[in-house]
């Protein structure tokens, strides 16, 4: 019997193989950053990268930031969920210290870049920014910050009088607690009039108002407050050192007159503040050139990240122990 011929073709391979971004991927980075995620953490771990801690730090008062006391394993969910929402604030602080003005164009490639993000990212935290009035979509130009009509900044300043006046009610007089966090944001503020860094001043000088919508307590009271504020510092043009001391020491009699339960005197002050912002500069800037948005967002970044390494960490509950050798 003749024996038959012996099988030498290739064993049976499975029909399934990798998609084309698996191969793309580098070894290793799959296991900390799935492909769902839409930006990039190429040479980033995400269970220690510092974006963690910036973006705890940046949305510390919203919910947000409670999503990082997951289990580790779960923080590339958080960071898909939270990134769009820390670029959105990132760029309202710019606005708000003055750094992005009316007419610059916000590419999605520049805004990407510097974030370290993927564009459907960038895309989706200026959705957001256009839902706040911050931002229009031109077609086939991009997205711009646009400039404040008249009608606008009276609509502004009216919504303001209206909001703030009701939270004045509501928190006068201020009880200890409340005092003290106004004096630190005070002294925030000198210490920034001291280093002349006029741009983070200018912020902390809006930003000041926002302090005033968290007392509520009402985070839907507070968004409404910064888009309102960043509103107002695009219809503005940047505090002089001057300027400042003055709107500073207002702030420091407002706050006082808070404290000592003295509501005429608060409304008197918090409403001359809001019609001086109501008065449009005689002399309009001029379209400014659109800059490099690196570069414009750099300060802010540099800022929050020396304000994330001041803050100590939130305890992780499921941080395991350290093992002695």
């Amino acid at each position: 019997m003749q024996n038959s011929p012996r099988n030498t073709t290739a064993p049976h391979k499975p029909r399934h193989r990798a998609s084309r971004r698996d191969d793309a991927v580098p070894a290793g980075w799959r296991r900390t950053c799935p492909a769902s995620i839409p930006y990039s953490t190429m040479g980033h771990n995400l269970l220690s990268s510092p974006r963690i801690a910036a973006c705890r730090a940046l949305l510390s008062d919203m919910a947000m930031s409670d999503k990082f006391n997951r289990n580790p394993e779960q923080h590339d969910r958080a960071m898909n969920e939270v990134f769009p929402v820390y670029i959105e604030r990132v760029t309202l602080r710019a606005v708000m210290a003055h750094l992005l003005v009316p007419g610059t164009c916000l590419s999605e490639g520049r805004l990407a870049d510097a974030f370290g993000a993927s564009r459907a990212t960038v895309r989706e935290a200026l959705v957001r920014l256009e839902g706040r009035g911050l931002v229009r979509v031109v077609a086939k130009r991009g997205w711009f910050i646009p400039e404040q009509g008249r009608e606008e900044i009276r609509a502004t300043c009216e919504a303001r009088r209206i909001i703030q006046i009701g939270i004045l009610r509501l928190t006068v007089p201020l009880p200890p607690d409340r005092a003290a966090a106004g004096l630190r944001h005070l002294a925030r503020q000198r210490a920034a009039m001291e280093d002349g860094d006029i741009s983070h001043l200018s912020f902390l000088l809006a930003d000041f108002h926002v302090w005033l919508a968290r007392l509520l307590d009402n985070p839907i009271l507070t968004e409404n407050m910064r888009s309102l504020m960043a509103r107002s510092s695009l219809a503005l043009p940047r505090p002089t050192p001057h300027d400042a001391r003055i709107i500073h020491g207002e702030y420091h009699a407002l706050v006082h007159a808070m404290t000592a339960g003295d509501m005429a005197r608060a409304q008197k002050l918090l409403l001359a503040r809001i019609e001086s912002a109501q008065v449009p500069p005689a002399c309009p800037h001029a379209p400014p050139s659109p800059p490099d948005l690196k570069t414009a967002l750099a300060p802010v970044l540099r800022r929050i990240k020396r304000e994330t390494a001041h803050s100590s960490p939130a305890p992780n509950p499921y941080r395991q122990p350290e093992t002695r050798v």
